[in-house]
């Protein structure tokens, strides 16, 4: 008989809140320091110029670039020296380069065990859903992601009562179980697992059925929660239950654990676009878990020269 795991195992010591300073992005402060004070961990807040905007092969490139990195320097000394980021001592970064790959850097540097990020929820044929860099973050980062879309509250809520676990029963899709229960039971929330087929089977009983069974597999891993989780299996877009089933039971946190082989990923052309559209939609927050990228040293971005600025 195998021994059930403790929910409490996942410890977050080091989140990074990454923002371009639009109102959109700094949507999603209040979550990234919640966050920290709820677990006691490290908080950086981190910025990154994108350099290409400002080397355009004239004389004026570097000054302007110069110019960028004080105003920036300047915005992230504003957002640590907010009361909310001050009780926790805060950490500003900055550097410029590729954003993306500065922010990954920002991550494998500081160890980071959870990166914040606020996003517009814009769309748009034959554009990066998410715009570019947190569709990356969702994909590739290293660490699970906290994504605060459009239509999330200004303010985080303080005590997450009910939360909803989506996966696609993939091998990856697991990976954010453990998240999912840790959450419950330090908030005592309410947890239901979430199970979509995306289309109605041969034997939809059946099938419904074997999937209702993994769902209470996986729970049986864990130690008891204060209250018994919930668990469901629903036929549809997946995205579009989620969504649902999320405002249905007005949930204050969605994970979603899948970058795998699941219907998820069979649905998409990849996992970002799920999580683009429940992200945009979505009235709470979303986690997104899944396993890193099998990269050698050698292909991973770093950010070996940046440093935290005003300490």
């Amino acid at each position: 008989m195998k021994t059930p795991l403790p929910s409490s195992q996942i410890l977050l010591k080091s989140v990074l809140f990454a923002t371009d300073f639009s109102a959109a992005s700094m949507r999603a402060l209040p979550y990234a320091t919640d966050t920290a004070t709820q677990y006691g961990a490290r908080l950086y807040v981190a910025h990154v110029v994108p350099i290409e905007s400002y080397l355009l092969g004239d004389s004026q490139a570097v000054e302007r670039l110069r110019l960028a990195r004080q105003e920036a320097e300047s915005s992230l000394a504003n957002i640590v020296r907010s009361p909310s980021v001050a009780r926790i001592s805060g950490t500003p970064l900055l550097d410029n380069g590729d954003v993306w790959a500065v922010l990954r850097g920002f991550i494998e540097q500081y160890s980071v065990d959870l990166l914040v990020v606020g996003t517009t929820g814009r769309t748009g044929l034959g554009k990066v859903l998410l715009g570019s860099v947190a569709e990356e973050a969702i994909r590739e980062s290293p660490c699970p992601v906290l994504a605060v879309g459009p239509r999330t509250p200004d303010e985080a809520v303080t005590r997450v009562q009910k939360i909803l676990y989506a996966s696609d029963l993939s091998g990856d899709s697991l990976l954010g179980a453990p998240y999912a229960f840790s959450c419950a039971e330090r908030f005592h929330a309410r947890l239901t697992l979430l199970h979509v087929m995306a289309s109605l089977p041969e034997s939809p009983y059946l099938d419904a059925q074997m999937a209702r069974v993994r769902l209470g597999e996986i729970v049986s891993l864990y130690s008891p929660l204060a209250t018994a989780p919930d668990l469901l299996v629903e036929v549809g877009s997946p995205a579009n239950v989620i969504l649902k089933v999320a405002a249905d039971l007005e949930a204050d946190l969605i994970v979603i654990g899948a970058r795998g082989a699941g219907a998820v990923a069979r649905l998409a052309s990849h996992f970002g676009s799920i999580a683009h559209k429940v992200v945009s939609h979505a009235h709470c927050p979303v986690l997104t878990v899944g396993g890193s990228r099998a990269e050698s040293a050698g292909r991973l971005p770093t950010a070996t020269d940046a440093t935290p600025i005003g300490r």
